[in-house]
């Protein structure tokens, strides 16, 4: 449970903390004499209008025919589209100095250590050598000797990589599962290992969504998917989600269904739903939940381990109207995280051998810090020997408190730097204390071990400084006005000695969806921007999680506005206080962030320069017809509701493209593999912008054929990527270094 419990909670879209910058002027990025040649301008979607009718209204849509990723006439057409922009892309004369640029900040360190994880006497994390294209599983005892658990570079293929989507040691650390998957999808088989050997046992798990050793590490239960015919339609892949237990040693075949739709009299699992149960060191009971899709909240069950495999002896704690964000079990007591009555979340202590919510003690009641790990109200519940390290938020930034054990207990704010950010807590019930992750958004920060007996802590110099990293950068945070006048956060990130003139670059991103956070870090992506005196700014719009509950709620389903004239009055902050101006203002977000940005171009098209829609959510009628849509209705609503169609409509980018509309340079992306979002809505949108624009300014289409959503790509992906988005940027600032060498030779969309 504990932390780990996050994993099976977070099916929803992610957008990494990862920000960046552009500037327009690079030393040894100068224009390079060439001669501009013509290529074969990209395909041309044909329309073929389908009209829909939602509680009376209308709804025609142009490019339904796209949705069929299988028609060889629609893959040729996301071929071509992506053939284009690639060839467009890649003859931008300061590409190549760029990406050679942001390779030597990505490899700044000699060894980059990164998700580090507590269990018995070992400490596990991932570490990725000057050089390599992937982090490795690394594992050391104490102060011992590191050794390498798993060579991940030498699993991937020339045209296939192979992702470590995750990866849970038991609470000992005598064993540890991975999860592997191909080419971004994040189809996951877990692998199972001895810690102390490195022998691989030899059962593998296929279709995985995360899994945990039993308390005595016989058994692994894990969340699996259902096996669809091809025929199955997409809707089917989060149906039927089961948990099943395998018994080490034993044949998969064997594996038995601990819970799952139909499976137990006493939990309820609706379809959709995220179920998960499991058994933890020093308690004599085993615990369930159940999380309807993205919702935040869940219901909660303890019992004998015995109902593990009779399904039967299981007690209800909490219900979905509870508001249960997260749980943790210490021997007989459960401690659960509650948002009922509260916007920012409190905690409270039952006991598991009687439960009952009514005589729960509040052990941390609710205040004015944010009970969140990154998403609002999960992953922050860390049980350890000696208490419960919990993850909150003050003002945006990341902080921890421990909170002891027992009756009456008093949680206790740890002594961190005021201006670091705790990003995330590591712990394990078998040892004392935690390992905390701090950052900020101008220094790499480091690991340190938390002693619960001196009340100190430690620097593990798990991040050594180099000679590459800036060391001259600032970061602002300010307090401005939204169209509607609510105080609005704004981070601002700059090297010293920006002069505000209105000449400067400036890259905002964000992103404001299921109440995620967009917490302090620090990304060697931005590097090279910021040290040649771009600006980065962050905006934090409602729909988010940084001011609590509240600030998600006032951006969600028929709220949902707030999020892009958040934006919108973010950038016209920044434009009024001329840290840049309209002709040098880039956005970026993905995913659930391309209603950020797809609705900040379609009601403001005239404020920015540029903007790269990345994997987005943009077709929100449609939405919950793909394969992760119906667990995303907790989120953005449902069509097959009133106030459910009009939410998704006045959210949905592609029904607010209008003809003839001068829309800024835009690039939309897809990752062919994608199980977040699948990539007809990128080519929907795509197609959209390019027939209705009414300016010249390029709508570009790009498809990555190894990759999904974006999270478990390679170094080299990751640098091609942001390459793409920041000498995009730079072409459409004007930049006469990165002005393309290729044009379209013919009749097209031209533009």
């Amino acid at each position: 449970m504990q932390g780990r419990v996050y994993a099976f909670r977070m099916f929803r879209r992610l957008i990494s903390n990862a920000a960046f910058l552009l500037a327009v002027s690079f030393p040894g990025f100068d224009a390079v004499a060439q001669t501009q040649r013509s290529i074969a301008p990209p395909p041309v979607a044909p329309v073929r209008p389908v009209t829909d009718t939602y509680f009376g209204q209308q709804v025609v849509d142009p490019y339904r025919y796209l949705e069929d990723q299988k028609s060889p006439e629609v893959v040729a057409f996301m071929k071509g589209q992506a053939d284009y922009t690639r060839a467009v892309l890649d003859s931008i004369p300061g590409r190549k100095a760029f990406a050679d640029e942001m390779s030597r900040y990505m490899n700044a360190e000699e060894a980059a250590i990164t998700d580090v994880k507590v269990a018995g006497p070992y400490l596990f994390y991932r570490k990725r050598k000057r050089g390599e294209n992937q982090a490795s599983l690394y594992v050391r005892m104490g102060g011992g000797t590191e050794r390498m658990l798993l060579d991940l570079p030498k699993l991937s293929t020339a045209t296939t990589h192979v992702s470590l989507d995750d990866y849970s040691p038991a609470d000992d650390g005598r064993l540890v599962s991975v999860d592997l998957s191909p080419g971004g999808s994040e189809e996951k088989t877990a692998h199972l290992y001895e810690t102390a050997s490195g022998r691989e046992l030899p059962e593998k798990l296929e279709r995985t969504e995360g899994g945990v050793f039993s308390a005595d590490d016989k058994i692994y239960f894990y969340l699996q998917l259902e096996k669809l015919g091809p025929d199955a339609p997409p809707t089917d892949k989060y149906r039927r989600v089961m948990v099943h237990q395998h018994v080490l040693g034993t044949p998969v075949e064997q594996d038995v269904t601990v819970i799952g739709r139909g499976v137990s009299p006493d939990i309820d699992v609706p379809e959709y739903s995220f179920p998960f149960a499991a058994t933890v060191p020093g308690s004599r009971f085993a615990f369930a939940l159940v999380t309807p899709g993205v919702d935040p909240y869940g219901s909660v069950y303890v019992g004998p381990p015995s109902a593990l495999t009779t399904h039967t002896g299981w007690r209800k704690v909490a219900d979905h109207d509870d508001k249960v964000t997260d749980e943790a079990l210490h021997g007989d007591d459960l401690y659960l995280v509650s948002f009922d009555g509260t916007l920012n979340g409190k905690i409270l202590r039952v006991d598991a051998g009687h439960p009952d919510l009514k005589k729960a003690e509040v052990v941390l009641p609710g205040s004015d810090l944010v009970l969140s790990g990154g998403f609002i109200g999960s992953n922050v519940l860390h049980a350890a020997q000696d208490g419960l390290y919990i993850e909150c938020l003050q003002n945006g930034i990341g902080r921890v408190l421990r909170l002891p054990y027992g009756a009456g207990p008093k949680a206790v704010m740890l002594p961190l730097p005021l201006k670091e950010h705790a990003d995330a807590v590591a712990t394990a019930l078998s040892a004392p204390g935690a390992v905390i992750d701090l950052t900020s958004w101008t220094e790499p920060g480091d690991g340190f071990r938390y002693d619960p007996k001196t009340a100190t802590l430690t620097a593990m110099h798990l991040k050594v400084p180099n000679g590459i990293d800036p060391t001259d950068l600032v970061s602002e945070e300010l307090t401005i006005k939204g169209l509607d006048g609510t105080p609005l956060p704004l981070s601002i990130v700059y090297k010293k000695g920006l002069v505000r003139d209105g000449k400067a670059p400036l890259a905002m991103i964000g992103y404001g969806a299921y109440g995620d956070a967009f917490t302090p870090g620090f990304s060697r992506r931005n590097m090279a921007w910021l040290e040649r005196g771009g600006v980065l700014a962050i905006a934090h719009v409602r729909g988010g999680g940084e001011l609590g509950e509240g600030w998600h709620l006032a951006g969600k389903k028929l709220t949902k506005p707030n999020t892009w004239r958040d934006f919108i009055a973010s950038a016209q902050y920044l434009i009024d206080a001329k840290y840049t101006s309209k002709e040098r203002l880039g956005i970026w977000s993905q995913s659930a962030g391309g209603v950020l940005i797809g609705r900040s171009i379609t009601e403001r098209p005239d404020l920015f320069a540029a903007a790269v829609d990345g994997v987005p959510c943009s077709d929100m009628l449609r939405e919950e017809t793909g394969a992760n849509g119906p667990a995303n209705i907790p989120e953005f609503g449902s069509v097959k509701e009133e106030d459910g169609f009009k939410a998704l409509r006045e959210m949905a980018a592609y029904e607010h493209v209008l003809p003839g509309t001068k829309y800024p340079a835009t690039l939309v992306t897809a990752g062919a593999n994608d199980p977040r979002v699948d990539p007809w809505e990128g080519a929907k949108m795509a197609s959209r912008l390019q027939a209705a624009n009414g300016g010249t300014k390029p709508i570009l289409f790009r498809v990555n054929y190894d990759a999904g959503h974006g999270i478990t790509d390679t170094v080299a992906q990751q640098v091609s990527d942001w390459t793409d988005i920041f000498t995009f940027f730079l072409w459409n600032f004007g930049d006469a270094g990165f002005q393309p060498m290729v044009v379209a030779g013919a009749e097209g969309h031209g533009r």
